[in-house]
């Protein structure tokens, strides 16, 4: 049993392989074929009624060979069902199907006014069909090629399972031709990037900016181009809408591009942010020199005023000099006993005996007892001041004010002039 279906394997994909060439030799074969099945795992096929009159849904009764039978609504335009299988130790399934009549929530479904049949091929696995159709592929245009192989995943067709070389039919085999003719048409249309590579390719932005491009598919919705996907713009290709094409950057370059802007604005900002810093930092240094400058004038003007005030202070201190150099001898006198009463009487009693003759003491003396109202009494000394008078208070109209206050102590009371000898001699006849 094994061996058989060895053998029938082996037939089968020589005989897909010359079909396969002679196919595209033809671009359009005379039929296609039929899905192989894998033995103990469920495959999902596709069946198609072939319907005559005008019904647009009814009713199948489709029976598999091993399994149960199950039921399907199909409808126009193509009457297709799609199945699971699951084949057993066996090297082939046969489907039939039948018309059957049925009602749903008492909506009645008419049968389909047709019958028919098809078989699976069961098989250990799909090698060699996957080769056949990696050879096919690799015999086509890489954009033919790519086309082609994304309309039979959209159409969900399992290539990797479909035997061309099968005589059985299959509703799978409009879906290949299809994809076949209409991805010739969709590779020879112009594309906005031309010839070359469209996931990358040299380009110049409108501004002159030279970068690198991609190349996109678009499709008009509401009366604005939009960028679509590749498999979008198959789609529309098999069910013949129109679509266009694009150029725009790619991500990468791009970013890079975003980058380099950032990175230069970035500079420009602190190639900026330092001439105000600059400009700033100059500005604060002229007015800290205007102040410096204004510092100076003030300082200048402060001493230019400190020395002419010291120049007055001197100028006071000469003139009184003066004044005091010129001064009476009372002042002197008067002075001293301000700043030492005692030291000054005993000067003056001193300079007082010192004057006088050893002879004439006797009669002064008795003048002064004769005449006790004439004693000159010293003016009582004022109570020196704490501190000394500045040099500039000592003005010569405040010593001149003062001379007046000591005029009673005239120079004759406080030096009498010695009597005449013969005045006493003279008076005595008088007393008698």
């Amino acid at each position: 049993m094994q061996s058989i279906s060895i053998l029938h394997r082996i037939m089968k994909a020589g005989h897909w392989v010359a079909f396969a060439c002679g196919w595209l030799a033809l671009a359009v074969p005379a039929q296609a074929g039929q899905y192989q099945l894998l033995a103990g795992q469920p495959n999902s096929v596709l069946v198609a009624a072939r319907v005559q009159n005008a019904e647009q849904v009814c009713n199948l009764e489709i029976s598999i060979q091993g399994q149960a039978s199950v039921e399907r609504e199909v409808q126009a335009p193509f009457f297709e069902a799609r199945i699971d299988i699951t084949p057993q130790d066996v090297e082939s399934v046969t489907v039939t199907w039948r018309g059957r009549f049925k009602r749903v929530n008492d909506v009645a479904i008419n049968a389909c006014p047709t019958q028919g049949r098809t078989q699976f091929a069961v098989v250990e696995d799909n090698a060699a069909l996957r080769a056949g159709w990696r050879n096919t592929f690799m015999a086509m245009d890489p954009a033919k090629a790519q086309c082609v192989r994304t309309a039979l995943q959209l159409d969900r067709v399992r290539y990797e399972w479909f035997d061309m070389a099968d005589r059985e039919a299959s509703p799978e085999d409009r879906k290949i031709q299809r994809a076949m003719s209409r991805c010739d048409d969709f590779v020879a249309q112009k594309k906005a990037w031309g010839e070359q590579n469209a996931q990358n390719f040299p380009c110049t932005l409108p501004g002159g900016l030279k970068t690198r491009c991609e190349g996109f598919f678009t499709a008009t919705e509401k009366g604005k181009a939009v960028p679509i996907t590749t498999e979008a713009v198959i789609r529309r290709q098999l069910d013949q809408q129109p679509w266009g094409t694009g150029v725009r950057e790619t991500s990468a370059a791009k970013a890079g591009r975003q980058k380099q802007e950032r990175a230069r604005q970035a500079q420009l900002l602190a190639e900026e942010a330092a001439k105000v810093k600059a400009e700033e930092e100059a500005r604060l240094r002229e007015v800290q020199l205007a102040l410096e400058a204004k510092a100076a004038q003030a300082r200048e003007r402060k001493e230019k005023a400190e020395a002419e005030r010291a120049k007055r202070l001197k100028e006071i201190e000469r003139k009184e000099e003066e004044r005091l150099a010129k001064r009476s001898w009372l002042l002197k006198q008067l002075e001293k006993l301000k700043s030492d009463p005692k030291a000054d009487g005993k000067a003056e009693e001193g300079k007082a005996k010192d004057d006088k003759p050893a002879a004439d003491k006797p009669k002064e003396d008795k003048a002064e007892q004769a005449k006790p109202e004439v004693k000159l009494e010293a003016p009582k000394p004022e109570v020196p001041k704490p501190e000394a008078p500045k040099p500039e208070a000592a003005k010569p109209e405040a010593a001149k004010s003062e001379a007046p206050k000591v005029e009673p102590a005239k120079p004759e009371a406080a030096a009498p002039k010695e009597p005449p000898a013969k005045e006493p001699a003279a008076q005595a006849p008088k007393a008698k």
